[in-house]
């Protein structure tokens, strides 16, 4: 009886075997290989399996549902993401006009500083060639009166006779007083004692 019963064991263990390979070497492996040369061959005739897979989960309700959860997360995350984009974008564009405009200051603040230093230049310029100027009337003026003081009074009375009234006035006036008086004493009277008038009226003022 107890061989019997292990001879039955084996048996039956044998039959579940033999019903294992059989599915296994007659469905599953090629079920597998018909699959992958059904990939191969549709990706080279230029159809995306991919995607025609992706369909197929679509119209399966568990899988539909799961992927559907799975975009509408996707979808979420990008909108969040595009949003941050968008607020550095805008704080970006913010800095950047902020920038521009900081620039534009220093590039107007630079320019009239340049005007500023042309500007003072060019006075420092004319102040010079005024200083020059005056230096050289003085010393002109200096050698004009030099040259009517080794004059004789008289040639001096003779020459101030022909010139305008204030300019003789006022070179008169910087004569030494003795020079001054002995060419008013060869002048005529009458002019003599206006040009005195004048002099006296100038030293008053």
């Amino acid at each position: 009886m107890a061989n019997q019963k292990e001879l039955r064991e084996e048996y039956e263990e044998e039959k579940s075997y033999s019903k294992s390979q059989v599915f296994l070497f007659l469905i599953f492996i090629p079920a597998v290989f018909l699959i992958l040369a059904a990939y191969i061959v549709l990706t080279l005739l230029g159809v995306n399996v991919n995607d025609k897979v992706s369909g197929i989960t679509h119209a399966i309700p568990f899988v539909s549902s799961e992927q559907s959860q799975k975009n509408e997360n996707i979808q979420e995350s990008n909108e969040e993401i595009q949003k941050q984009v968008d607020s550095l974008q805008k704080k970006l564009s913010t800095k950047e006009k902020q920038i521009a405009a900081y620039e534009k200051t220093i590039t107007t603040k630079d320019r009239q500083m340049d005007e500023l230093k042309i500007e003072m230049r060019d006075m420092e310029e004319k102040a010079d060639d005024e200083a020059k100027k005056q230096k050289n009337n003085q010393l002109a003026k200096k050698d004009v009166i030099a040259t009517y003081e080794n004059m004789s009074p008289k040639n001096a009375a003779l020459i101030f006779a022909e010139l305008k009234e204030d300019k003789a006035v006022a070179m008169l006036k910087q004569f030494k007083a003795s020079t001054r008086t002995a060419i008013l004493e060869k002048m005529d009277p009458k002019v003599a004692a206006r040009y005195t008038t004048l002099l006296t009226d100038q030293i008053e003022e």
